[in-house]
């Protein structure tokens, strides 16, 4: 318990906010902190547009009320007819903190707390551009949460948001159930669902199938692993505008030696077949929630060396840093996993042991309780 969440001397009723509930990195972190915040007696309601993971958040004890605010625009017509409604939630249930995760929720809890006085957190799940509204209307809250130092960093270059409002809060992962959903798997019986072959090699990814996530550097590097390792296969994992493209690009490789899955609430049965984790990522990154998944699975993992990716792993410690953009160092990595077990196993082993110290649920919990507590106790 933190020195300021032990002066307020109650539990708190805590809304988050976010744009949606379907499958992406910050329902997982929602999904994360309500079994946290929960078992330390917090009451934890989230209010979104809805999504497919709404019945997974109300299993982790949240509250979920759905609102007709899913939309990018911060200035939607939808935001302005849903507010009374909020606003009448709001006081009625006599929340704490708003936290809101998105751009256009941040709006919205700012506008919501004019009105009823509740505080505002807001987290910076990644990097945004400074554009017009955000010039003029910030809406950050009384403190913002960067998922990263390099966030927090572009939060006071670029949105000229005070060092002093910031705070850096790690996410994490509940390490405990990870470990049981992965125990739950029987890896054969997935590679015989999916049509893999016992022996091969699995090589994975997982993440959003957009451009900036590289999954053509990585196609392209198992074209080229095929010269020397045949006996390989991928799986790529995620939906988006980039899919057609890249099962263009997958054609010219041998029949059937990449596959391509819609993104899944729960990946651990993906990761329970594979050999080798790889994320091509060839922009920044705001943290790499997927990344520790597979470092948590024991899985050896080989990402590009890019923000914020560098900052978790250490090139031949806990993983291996590739070039972005780089398909010949993605399959001399991928190459050396298949060629020296035992040295990609002890890494991964590495990994894990970092994860299980670093990257808790119940750290993250303790921490954003502490921004909690601070927003809490100002005049």
């Amino acid at each position: 318990m933190t020195p300021y969440f032990m002066a307020l001397e109650k539990k708190l009723k805590i809304l988050h906010l976010t744009s949606h509930l379907d499958i992406g990195g910050i329902t997982s972190v929602l999904l994360t902190l309500s079994k946290a915040f929960r078992e330390n007696g917090h009451e934890v309601a989230i209010l979104s547009g809805g999504g497919s993971c709404e019945e997974a958040l109300r299993g982790a004890g949240a509250r979920v009320y759905t609102f007709s605010i899913r939309t990018k625009n911060e200035l939607s017509p939808k935001l302005f007819f849903a507010l009374p409604k909020i606003i009448r939630l709001v006081r009625e249930e006599r929340f704490n903190i708003l936290h809101a995760h998105t751009r256009v929720t941040q709006v919205l809890a700012a506008m919501v707390s004019l009105f009823t006085k509740v505080p505002v957190v807001t987290t910076a799940h990644g990097f945004y551009k400074r554009r017009l509204f955000r010039k003029m209307f910030g809406a950050w809250g009384k403190r913002v949460v960067a998922i990263s130092p390099l966030v927090a960093e572009e939060l006071e270059k670029t949105h000229r948001v005070p060092r002093s409002k910031i705070r850096i809060v790690y996410n994490g992962m509940d390490i405990a159930d990870f470990k049981r959903r992965m125990m739950a798997h029987n890896p054969e019986w997935i590679k015989k669902e999916l049509g893999i072959d016992e022996k091969i090699f699995v090589i994975g990814s997982i993440s959003r199938l957009v451009h900036d996530k590289g999954q053509h550097f990585l196609i392209e590097a198992v074209k080229k692993l095929n010269k020397k390792h045949k006996n390989t296969i991928l799986v790529i994992v995620g939906d988006g505008r980039e899919k057609k493209s890249l099962e263009k690009l997958a054609s010219k490789l041998p029949k059937n030696q990449v596959k391509f899955l819609s993104a899944q609430p729960d990946i651990t049965g993906i990761l329970s077949v594979l050999d080798v984790f790889v994320h091509p990522a060839t922009f920044r990154e705001g943290f790499g929630l997927t990344l520790l998944e597979a470092m948590t699975a024991k899985i050896p993992v080989i990402a590009t060396d890019i923000w914020a990716l560098n900052t978790i792993i250490r090139n031949g410690v806990n993983g291996t840093l590739v070039a972005p953009k780089n398909a010949d160092e993605i399959s001399r990595a991928i190459e050396s996993v298949i060629e020296h077990p035992e040295t990609a196993g002890s890494v991964a082993e590495n990994a894990f042991e970092m994860c299980s110290k670093l990257y808790s649920a119940e750290r993250m919990a303790a921490e954003l309780e502490t921004v909690y507590g601070e927003v809490l106790n100002e005049p």
